[in-house]
């Protein structure tokens, strides 16, 4: 089938926030006079969203205590959210093929409208997304495909010429049910869990730069496409 339209997951995928959420949870830490977190240790549930690092950093917390610091991460987090943000090295150089070939794209994240506008204005693409779907976009997100198929509309597109690319289970998940092409981002933020029980794809770029040859490939230069 045709790959007529390219969907990114938005963190550990398309973007390397987990700088700027690993200072905002060491933040919270010192704030409530809690041990800081390795970095190694933060990185691989960046993906899983704000409650899985709020739980990791207070392990003894639940409830209303828990939800009262996540909140207060997540804010620290909104006031740093484009210091060390960026478009992941190496896939530069795609993004900009598919400016050139004007291949529409999009985001779907888990990532709340809040944060994800204020994010997405520090970061310059090569050409604007047609498509951007967050966590509460719609009253369902991933691993349901509702939200892929909304962004699959948005960019004019039948969702079974899309590939969507993210670097969680639940992204390829969301992908299947939603009938696409999908593919993993093995550089993201990844569990040892994850490289245990494989995913159900074919497709896995183990480099942000992989993805950018595989644009190369796909969109040649002279393609008629579009």
């Amino acid at each position: 089938m045709s790959i007529d339209c390219i969907l990114f997951d938005l963190d550990g995928t398309l973007l390397d926030t987990s700088y700027d959420f690993a200072y905002a949870l060491n933040q919270t830490c010192r704030d409530f006079n809690s041990p800081p977190l390795r970095y190694q240790d933060l990185r691989k549930i960046v993906s899983q969203g704000g409650q899985a690092m709020t739980q990791l950093a207070f392990p003894t917390l639940s409830g209303e205590e828990l939800e009262a610091r996540k909140q207060h991460f997540l804010n620290i987090y909104f006031e740093n959210i484009d210091h060390h943000a960026h478009v992941f090295s190496g896939l530069e150089s795609g993004l900009q093929r598919l400016a050139e070939q004007q291949i529409p794209w999009g985001i779907v994240t888990n990532k709340p409208t809040w944060l994800t506008e204020k994010l997405l204005q520090s970061i310059t693409f090569p050409s604007e997304p047609h498509s951007v779907i967050c966590g509460d976009t719609l009253q369902v997100n991933k691993p349901n495909p509702e939200p892929l198929l909304l962004a699959a509309k948005q960019c004019d597109v039948d969702a079974k010429n899309c590939l969507y690319i993210g670097d969680h289970r639940r992204d390829i998940e969301a992908g299947n049910n939603a009938g696409m092409q999908t593919a993993g981002a093995m550089f993201g933020y990844l569990t040892d869990d994850d490289y245990d029980n494989p995913w159900p794809t074919e497709l896995f770029f183990e480099t942000p730069y992989e993805i950018s040859q595989y644009f190369q490939q796909i969109y040649p230069t002279y393609s008629n496409l579009r």
